[in-house]
């Protein structure tokens, strides 16, 4: 049994019942909602983008990756004190932690039935680097996600299929640090 599907014809004929992922209209519709414009019920799907990679060591391309799921996780640094005579402790927000995110996509050969192995190799890459990776994503840029590094990733078999290759990824959100110099003849 081999399953074979074209990215393209799914993500062109978009049902009826779910509106939003027009990625040419304002970013507003980047949600999959139902259509009385409840409750999500399903989970959120948006393309993810890496960004062009160029460093001494390493020239990448951007790669978008249409079938992505991401998930985000953000633990927050709080002291907390006990005073005796108090039943609860006092609680001092130091910081909000960084996010940890969830990746799970597929990338796919939408010609034919031929392993995608290019889009496999440039996502290797991308999850080699040892650099932040700038990405584009409706969900990660709305929380002010626009850098992330890879912590580790998966890359399992799909059995019964050709042209499709499985991923899934653990990041940390990441941001560019600026350093001023300043000259103090």
């Amino acid at each position: 049994m081999k399953f074979n599907f074209n990215v393209n014809e799914i993500l062109e004929n978009k049902d009826i019942e779910y509106s939003g992922l027009n990625y040419n209209e304002s970013e507003s519709k980047d949600f999959i909602i139902d259509k009385t414009g409840g409750e999500f019920n399903l989970r959120v799907f948006a393309p993810l983008v890496f960004e062009p990679l160029v460093k001494n060591d390493l020239n990448l391309p951007s790669l978008r990756i249409d079938a992505v799921t991401v998930n985000i996780n953000r633990s927050k640094i709080i002291k907390k004190e006990g005073i005796e005579g108090r039943d609860s402790t006092i609680k001092e927000h130091i910081t909000n932690g960084d996010f940890s995110i969830s990746i799970e996509g597929l990338i796919a050969n939408e010609t034919g039935d031929e392993y995608p192995k290019e889009k496999l190799f440039l996502l290797k890459q991308f999850l080699n680097a040892p650099y932040s990776l700038r990405v584009t994503h409706a969900i990660l840029n709305r929380f002010g996600i626009y850098e992330l590094v890879i912590d580790s990733y998966s890359i399992p078999s799909i059995s019964g299929t050709k042209n499709i290759q499985k991923f899934t990824a653990s990041a940390t959100s990441d941001e560019t640090v600026e350093l001023i110099i300043r000259d103090n003849a």
